[in-house]
């Protein structure tokens, strides 16, 4: 029998996220990065052993910059990537916002306005037991903008 791959949505995310995680796990954007952050907040998931530190730094209302540090798996690792590389110039509000669609968009498959560059991370949502890592850094962001 002849294994053969159909082009189309699905195969095209699967292959997005693939590449996408492979990518920014390797080579993950603002990692360990001293930005002199004005907030900061640690996560750990002790489900899978993920833990995860996001660093912003605002002025005013407006995200200047983001870097995070931990240890953790590669869907951790490039969802911290991607806010990292993409958040940048927006405001807290949306920050929030934005963590809000993702997590909407990842538990309850919904369709949502998330911004092109985060869609990668959709290809989670084919296992269910890993959405919580994709969401790990998005929690720590907002959480560490409310404090």
């Amino acid at each position: 029998m002849v294994n053969e791959t159909r082009p189309g949505p699905v195969n095209d995310l699967t292959t997005l996220y693939r590449d996408t995680i492979v990518k920014h796990a390797v080579n993950p954007v603002g990692f360990e990065q001293e930005i002199h952050a004005t907030h900061r907040k640690e996560i750990f998931n002790p489900l899978c052993g993920d833990r995860v530190e996001v660093q912003l730094r605002l002025e005013g209302e407006s995200v200047e910059a983001m870097a995070f540090s931990g240890e953790a798996c590669a869907i951790c690792l490039a969802s911290a990537s991607l806010m990292c590389e993409n958040l940048p110039a927006c405001s807290a509000a949306e920050v929030e916002q934005m963590q809000q669609q993702m997590q909407i968009a990842m538990e309850e498959d919904q369709p949502t306005e998330l911004p092109e560059a985060f869609v990668p991370l959709l290809g989670v949502r084919a296992y269910p037991s890993r959405v919580r890592c994709a969401l790990l850094p998005w929690e720590a962001a907002v959480e560490a903008l409310e404090e």
